[in-house]
């Protein structure tokens, strides 16, 4: 079995809690492993993963064993999004895959990024540092824009669902919905949950360097494994490699971003919420409610 739609990004933009959500969901199946890494040359720590080039697409196709017949299938790698070459091999191995993207104003989501990359000892640069060197890590994530123009070079538009990450937790089971009825699904599931709007992957810092790193390396050992690859999905399924991360992570709340900073981001990505804008044909009030530049307004 093969996937018929992918969440594809950005990071920090809700992608966990819809993968979260879409999981529990009895026409969708999505494996254990959140991220496959398939169709991106590198991973959030701009490491290289290849497993394009290091696994035929049986290894791909694999993590989907599980499938028991449910209408929609997926998977969520956010790196795809911000992968120049993750949109050709996307479409050379599933050209009729449906695609969707969650976009968080990108000044908020560079901060959030930061602060994950700070509490798991990734960077020890200073907010300022990323900002005034434009560290593509951080910065050229959010500029969904040029991501957005290479997707639909090779996929329609009806083929691309575009949600915004303030407008999707305001009103999470109208976006769910939404996301229902573009899989071609069932869009009553989600009515009257309340579970709908618990937080996950909150800010965190890690207790033990030591023991993350630990759990990632083996974690990456064994997918790429025969064998490995299935006790791993099990252990993900029993819940025990979660509650070792979170018994790992300490709650953390980072401060405010610095005014100026905050403002010569805000001007950076005006252009990149103008394109975002014509692409869905539409203000997107939330993120122009948040920045500090002048944004001409291309619709009347």
């Amino acid at each position: 079995m093969t996937p018929n739609f992918l969440i594809v990004g950005a990071e920090k933009s809700g992608t966990t809690w819809l993968y979260d959500r879409l999981r529990i969901h009895p026409d969708v199946f999505m494996p254990e492993v959140k991220e496959i890494h398939y169709f991106n040359k590198l991973n959030s720590k701009k490491q290289k993963r290849r497993n394009y080039e290091n696994h035929d697409f049986e290894w791909y196709k694999d993590h989907f064993r599980k499938w028991e017949g449910e209408s929609a299938v997926g998977e969520a790698t956010p790196m795809y999004l911000c992968d120049k070459k993750a949109p050709k091999r996307i479409r050379y191995y599933l050209p009729a895959v449906r695609l969707v993207a969650c976009l968080r104003y990108p000044t908020d989501r560079a901060y959030s990024h930061y602060w994950m990359s700070r509490g798991k000892e990734h960077t020890t640069r200073s907010f300022q540092e990323v900002v005034q060197c434009r560290l593509p890590r951080f910065i050229e994530r959010g500029r969904y824009g040029e991501q957005l123009e290479r997707y639909l070079s090779y996929f329609d538009r009806s083929k691309i669902l575009v949600l915004v990450h303030e407008e999707m937790f305001d009103e999470p089971t109208q976006h769910l919905n939404k996301v229902c009825s573009f899989l071609g699904i069932d869009d009553s599931f989600y009515r009257n949950q309340s579970w709908i709007t618990e937080p996950v992957n909150r800010s965190s810092t890690i207790r033990s360097t030591l023991l993350h790193r630990g759990i990632s390396t083996a974690a990456k050992w064994m997918r790429d494994r025969e064998g490995l690859r299935q006790m791993l999905d099990l252990l993900k399924a029993s819940g025990i490699t979660d509650r070792i991360k979170q018994i790992n992570k300490v709650h953390r709340d980072y401060p405010d971003m610095p005014n100026n900073l905050r403002e010569e981001l805000d001007q950076y990505y005006a252009p990149t919420i103008q394109r975002v804008e014509e692409v869905l044909n539409r203000h997107i009030w939330p993120w122009r409610d948040r920045s500090s530049a002048f944004i001409p307004k291309p619709f009347a």
